[in-house]
């Protein structure tokens, strides 16, 4: 009988996003996840659409950041202050795609250099052929709360804000496409450790939500959609305050889904466009849809990154990025005696 030795290394490492119920117990944003080596240095880019035909070059503003799940533009603030405000407008794009596919768009503050985000946008989602457009706000980790439903093509104007002390606000003002208008507000208390969390980045995302399981949700194409008053704390996201990054969501394989445009003269303003959403890869290696980087690894691992940008767990230091509980990868290696014997070495983690 050929024998083969198993070495089993566990991991507990805490490593990839937070997770938080959104609009129900199956819905979740999550903060960014980044790629390996995505920074775009050069100002285009080509990507392939589902069918890999070439649709041309994709312009990005330079050094452009690639994530497994955001496109927008993320604030930094250069000073030892927090950011205590943000405001972003957009409105509610129609899109297509199979039943359960989904898109967001949101602005936020926190998320990046830790897990703690405050956010506030909405959710389109394609329910038995119809789109389902969702107001809301979220805490993460805490659940997320549904404010209410309105129509595709509605406006949107929304902001977060310190009021004092412990208490902050969250505005949402909709005007539908029939001039309708509604506005809702809230007030959540906020420790200090979660306000001064919080105060580190501010965003303006289009981003393809993930389940409560961690899983990605279909992608919906939400064609292009326009960001404006994209301020922090008062001020233009382009202020000389703020450090500012880019991001592109992206498969495994590079291809871009959706992209950002450059920022508008006003340095408030851009625009996200949906590109693709198919990969065009192997698979982001989320559990349940099969697939990785290529034969041997195994659902729950997705990819690993070196000292990129986002994600208080890895930034500045070597890392592993993107593992979801509870999950496994092996490898075989054969002795050189030929005959069948060989290693085993299997890494598993579950947190």
């Amino acid at each position: 009988m050929h024998s083969k030795r198993r070495i089993i290394v566990q991991s507990g490492l805490a490593v990839g996003a937070a997770t938080a119920c959104l609009l129900g117990v199956d819905h979740v944003h999550r903060t960014m996840q980044t790629q390996v080596k995505l920074t775009y240095d050069n100002a285009q880019y080509s990507t392939r659409s589902s069918q890999n035909s070439s649709i041309g070059n994709i312009s990005l503003p330079a050094n452009t950041q690639g994530s497994a799940n955001w496109s927008g533009y993320i604030a930094t603030p250069s000073g030892a202050n927090g950011y205590t405000s943000v405001t972003g407008n957009w409105v509610v794009p129609t899109v297509s795609g199979a039943d359960n596919s989904m898109a967001a768009q949101w602005i936020g503050l926190g998320g990046v250099e830790n897990q703690d985000l405050l956010q506030m946008g909405t959710t389109e989602q394609m329910v038995n052929g119809q789109q389902e457009v969702d107001v809301f706000w979220e805490k993460l980790p805490a659940s997320a709360h549904s404010i209410m439903t309105i129509p595709v093509g509605s406006s949107v104007a929304a902001s977060i804000d310190k009021s004092n002390g412990s208490t902050w606000n969250l505005s949402i003002h909709v005007t539908t496409p029939s001039g309708e208008t509604e506005s809702k507000s809230l007030t959540v208390s906020l420790s200090n450790r979660y306000a001064e969390n919080i105060g580190t980045s501010a965003e303006w995302i289009s981003e393809d939500p993930s389940t409560g399981q961690g899983d990605l949700y279909p992608l919906a194409n939400a064609g292009t959609v326009q960001f404006t008053n994209a301020t922090v704390d008062g001020q233009p996201i382009t202020a000389s305050g703020n450090t500012i990054q880019s991001v592109a969501m992206v498969d495994d394989a590079g291809d871009i889904l959706i992209s950002p445009s450059s920022l508008g003269t006003d340095g408030e303003s851009f625009s996200t466009t949906t590109w693709s959403t198919t990969s065009s890869g192997a698979g982001n290696g989320l559990p349940g849809d099969g697939g990785g980087f290529g034969d041997g690894w195994s659902q729950g691992w997705s990819h690993w990154s070196e000292s990129s940008y986002g994600g208080g767990h890895h930034r500045d230091v070597s890392s592993w990025s993107g593992w979801m509980p509870g999950g496994s990868w092996s490898i075989s290696i054969p002795t050189s005696a030929g005959n069948g014997s060989g290693y085993t070495i299997q890494f598993s983690w579950g947190w």
